[in-house]
């Protein structure tokens, strides 16, 4: 019973590993396909937090993942990415305001003294805070290299792969005896 138990858990953490080295993948191909464009997998950005701006609810390391939405659809408190020159941002809304026609929306960090001094446009706005995994980032970034590639995908694919086959022979067996006991009478 207890190894079971054992087996379930590996098995449960390979799959959300290999699952965070795919979104990690997945982003770094689709990043050097078109640099300037952030990937998406199934609707949602995933990227890693580098900064305490966000401190308590968003920690370095993290990773958060972004899903686009409309400028109407976002409201005052939700929290949003968006694109300065060549750097990402991800700040709380503190108020939505209107400037030369267009909707504009001042954004702070939860844990900064005063609110950023430029306003955040549409054309900015990369997708609203949709979840998180804490500490993912630090597991997507070392997914991406060599070594982590090797210790996070592919060993654990290996090892699911073996294990599938091992059981698909069991099986195979099983049912060979079967078929013995039924051919016998």
């Amino acid at each position: 019973m207890f190894r079971k138990i054992i087996k379930w858990i590996c098995n449960i953490l390979t799959t959300l590993l290999l699952i965070v080295a795919i979104f990690s993948v997945v982003t770094v191909i689709s990043a050097k396909k078109d640099p300037n464009k952030i990937p998406s997998v199934l609707g949602l950005k995933p990227m890693s937090v580098l900064t305490g701006s966000m401190t308590p609810v968003l920690k370095p390391g993290d990773m958060i993942f972004a899903k686009e939405a409309a400028p109407k659809d976002i409201k005052v408190g939700d929290i949003i990415t968006f694109k300065k020159g060549d750097i990402l941002i991800t700040h709380r809304v503190e108020s939505i305001e209107e400037n030369s026609g267009e909707v504009a929306f001042k954004t702070k960090g939860d844990a900064n003294n005063v609110s950023d001094k430029d306003l955040v446009y549409e054309d900015m706005i990369i997708g609203r805070f949709a979840f998180k995994i804490p500490y993912g980032g630090y597991i997507s970034n070392f997914a991406k290299s060599p070594i982590g590639f090797v210790l996070l995908i592919i060993i654990p694919a290996s090892l699911l792969l073996y294990d599938v086959i091992i059981e698909l022979l069991k099986t195979s067996e099983n049912k060979d005896d079967i078929g013995d006991i039924k051919n016998t009478k």
